[in-house]
């Protein structure tokens, strides 16, 4: 993958502008979250206070008064300690999410990986390129892998395929969209085939996720694009779609296809560990509660849904470590985890 052609690094907002009325420069005020429902936060101190935090903690971290906070736990719902309790909870998502932000490279994404560049290698003299066919278990690490390639490389779009989009001109736009932010304007008497052709290179690649919501008449379509553009075709999707192309014997997709297919199993211990490690989560229970998380079909993101909310209850707590009891409380939080032994 060419991994040199990074994202152009966004341009810093402006924080002034010129009051051409007043004749003045003034400050740009930075947007301001919404407060959290109360629900929401009250729903958050439940499970905190579930998880041993103690309300003189909660209080401290949110620079509230002890007896304010009980109060407002007990119906006493001020405005000012709801927007104290609002800052502190998105304040520990914020940095929960920042923490994720690195991708994790494990076994079945390097398969992916090593598909999609196979389909996008040139062929023969006329350097056509190919459809990659990657199906399988879902929450396996495709949608991740994909997202990551995207943003690692300009030229490689990502595309939610969704009711809305999934014929050939809704996704050709967001393709453009994907690649502009706003889905482009092709010229007078352009179409839009013409326009994606104009605006990305040979090599590019076109990642369609959820692929089994595309007609198949629909795929026959895209395949202008590897045969004539020099563009890769990658089609994610679950298991009933890959069934439903293998027994339409879409001779046109498959015969495109070469060593560029990955049909994804259930996740097993080779791709968990690698993430457990990059978490920093160890321990021998806590290591088989996670096994029992990610191996099932879904279980990388059920996994991902439940470190995710361990970590809310850790940071509140001032917890060094993702313990076992911690984990559970967090994929229950998650709902992926009936709390059974």
């Amino acid at each position: 993958m060419d991994t040199n052609t990074a994202r152009t690094p966004e341009e810093e907002l402006p924080t002034e502008y010129l009051d051409r009325a007043a004749g003045e420069t003034r400050g740009i005020e930075k947007p301001h979250k919404p407060p959290m429902r109360e629900d929401a936060i009250a729903a958050r101190l439940a499970a905190m206070r579930e998880a041993g935090i103690k309300p003189l903690r909660m209080a401290n971290e949110a620079a509230l008064e002890v007896n304010a906070l009980e109060g407002w736990i007990n119906g006493q719902r001020e405005s000012e300690v709801t927007m104290a309790l609002s800052d502190w909870l998105t304040g520990i998502d914020d940095e929960i999410t920042e923490r994720e932000g690195d991708f994790v490279m494990t076994p079945t994404s390097a398969r992916i990986v090593k598909a999609i560049e196979q389909a996008r290698a040139p062929r023969g003299r006329e350097e056509r390129r190919g459809v990659a066919l990657i199906y399988g278990a879902s929450g396996a690490g495709k949608s991740e892998t994909a997202e990551w390639m995207a943003r690692m490389d300009r030229n490689v779009i990502h595309v939610q395929v969704d009711g809305e989009r999934r014929k050939y001109v809704p996704l050709l736009k967001a393709i453009a969209e994907a690649k502009t932010g706003y889905g482009g304007h092709p010229g007078a008497g352009e179409k839009m085939r013409e326009y994606i052709i104009r605006t990305f290179p040979e090599g590019s690649v076109f990642i369609f996720d959820h692929a089994q919501l595309i007609p198949l008449s629909i795929m026959e379509q895209l395949l202008i694009f590897p045969d004539k553009h020099g563009i890769a075709l990658v089609f994610l999707g679950n298991v009933q779609g890959y069934k439903t192309l293998i027994n339409s014997k879409m001779a046109q997709i498959t015969s495109r296809v070469a060593g560029a297919h990955v049909f994804i199993e259930i996740p097993g211990e080779e791709d968990i560990d690698p993430l457990l490690e990059a978490w920093g989560v160890t321990g021998r229970q806590e290591r088989q509660f996670c096994m029992a998380i990610g191996t099932q079909d879904g279980g990388l993101r059920y996994l991902a849904e439940t470190v995710r909310e361990t970590r809310k209850l850790a940071l509140a707590a001032g917890a060094k470590k993702l313990d076992v009891r911690l984990l559970k409380l967090g994929a229950a939080n998650a709902g992926c985890w009936g709390g059974s032994e």
